[in-house]
């Protein structure tokens, strides 16, 4: 029973890294490039009582006529320097939705990697329970 438990684990794992992909992918394909200015840095907000040695950046942009200023989600551990430009692709349909292009083929490598690796987990616990 513990090795079809373990399967499933690993199965839902896949399947979340998996979405993740799919989500990277689409951003990929139909992302709207444009440049990005920093216009703000902070300090992330501390976890537990310990400080983040995270970075947030607003970031300044304009998709299709419209601009926005939005944080990044990218938590980088050094800050960039105010007044900086940056390639960003937006998702066409939410724009506040970004991610950093020089980012995005290293996240879908990771992601690749890491759902293999559960689908392998999962197989091999599904293995041992079926035999």
């Amino acid at each position: 029973m513990q090795y079809l438990i373990l399967a499933c684990v690993g199965l839902a794992i896949a399947i979340a890294g998996g979405v993740y992909l799919c989500r990277l992918l689409y951003l990929k394909k139909y992302g709207v490039a444009t440049k990005a200015e920093v216009i703000g840095v902070r300090e992330a907000p501390p976890r537990k009582g310990k400080p983040s040695g995270a970075y947030i950046h607003t970031m300044r942009y304009s998709v299709s006529g419209k601009s926005y200023e939005e944080d990044d989600k990218a938590g980088y551990s050094e800050p960039m320097k105010e007044g900086s430009t940056h390639i960003i692709l937006c998702d066409p349909k939410d724009p506040k939705r970004f991610k950093f292009e020089k980012d995005l083929q290293s996240h879908i490598t990771i992601a690749v990697a890491f759902s293999a690796m559960a689908f392998v987990f999962a197989a091999r616990f599904l293995y041992e329970y079926m035999k």
